[in-house]
């Protein structure tokens, strides 16, 4: 079996909860895992794996991508075009989307586009941020602070903005190489798209308007009937495994708030960089779910998802991209990534706390 980054997640996280178990003395108690959150967590793991393997997704993104003639041109559009579908499909869907056609276009235009892939986990962290549904740690804190879809938005707004503007200056200092290719793109099964696109935004609206937990079981089971019957195979490549590393963060989380007592910021400042900090070593969705409720939304919000970029940990979409660059280069990314991470820090707080 091959050991892949949502496995080891897998195997640390079910070493932590039997060792609380052990503690506990109890299995499992009840409150600790949000079964509402889960459930559409899970119908949109669901849905976007039918996406994606209808290569609607694929097939549009490789032809607005073939349209950029230099190298510079590309990762300007590669970078808007993730952050959109980052805003829709989450960060990490959106790269398993788009880091393939940008293999793609570097395979063919014999060229190594490192660079681009790199830029592209930051703005699929830059891109989810806006939205409830742009990530796990906004679906959790959209639910748990019981917000409406604007006033997430407008929170959000700022930071988002001020992120992209950065990201896209960033983008300039490269030389426009000369790029060409002569693929002809994948073949997508349009009837399949657009179904599977009907699902997402029924899952999308049915978490904005807080509707039942049936209806996202329904969502799931249509969407894996819908598999059997067009595509048997795609049910195995659901990614179960993250479903249960969803479960067990918020098993393992929660049941530490009620172990233990941590310090993690009494006010605004220090529960921004606290979460900020603590998002680089354990990610961002357990910091989310270790910190809970607190008083400001707003400083939680951002410090998780500012910090969702700097090291390889801080968010799944940073491995994503990390295990796609040719040579592992985990230098390059770094220098990108935390040099990005100091420009949103530095805004982050002055739009907080100016």
């Amino acid at each position: 079996m091959k050991l892949t980054v949502n496995r080891i997640l897998l195997l640390v996280l079910g070493v932590a909860y039997l060792a609380i178990i052990i503690l506990r003395r109890s299995i499992y108690s009840p409150g600790l895992v949000d079964w509402d959150t889960i459930a559409i967590l899970s119908a949109l793991i669901v849905v976007n794996t039918g996406l994606m393997y209808s290569g609607g997704l694929n097939y549009l993104a490789f032809r607005i991508m073939k349209v950029t003639k230099g190298q510079r041109r590309l990762m300007i559009v590669a970078i808007l075009l993730t952050t959109f579908m980052a805003m829709f499909l989450t960060n990490d869907v959106s790269l398993l989307v788009l880091i393939p056609i940008t293999l793609a276009i570097g395979k063919f235009a014999k060229k190594s586009l490192d660079d681009v892939i790199i830029f592209q986990a930051i703005a699929a962290n830059v891109g989810s941020m806006l939205m409830p549904f742009g990530n796990p740690q906004n679906i959790i804190m959209y639910r748990l602070y019981s917000l409406n879809f604007l006033e997430f938005v407008k929170t959000m707004a700022p930071i988002f903005a001020v992120s992209l503007a950065i990201l896209v200056i960033f983008s300039l200092i490269f030389k426009d190489e000369k790029l060409s290719t002569e693929e002809s793109g994948p073949r997508p099964n349009f009837r399949l798209f657009f179904f599977y696109l009907s699902l997402l935004v029924a899952t999308i609206v049915g978490m904005l308007l807080n509707l039942t937990i049936y209806i996202f079981l329904g969502i799931i089971a249509i969407t894996l009937l819908s598999f059997v019957f067009s595509e048997p195979l795609t049910v195995a490549r659901v990614d179960y495994v993250l479903i249960i590393v969803f479960i067990l963060i918020f098993l393992v989380m929660n049941s530490v708030r009620f172990l233990i007592t941590l310090p993690l910021g009494s006010n605004g400042v220090q529960t921004f960089f606290t979460s900020l900090i603590l998002s680089q070593f354990i990610s961002n969705v357990p910091t989310t779910v270790l910190y809970g409720k607190i008083s400001s939304f707003a400083v939680l919000s951002y410090g998780v998802n500012i910090g969702g970029n700097g090291t390889v940990v801080a968010s799944l979409a940073n491995i994503i991209a990390l295990r796609n660059l040719s040579g592992k280069n985990f230098a390059r990314f770094n220098k990108y990534s935390f040099l990005f991470l100091l420009f949103t820090v530095a805004a982050g707080y002055l739009i907080l706390f100016r």
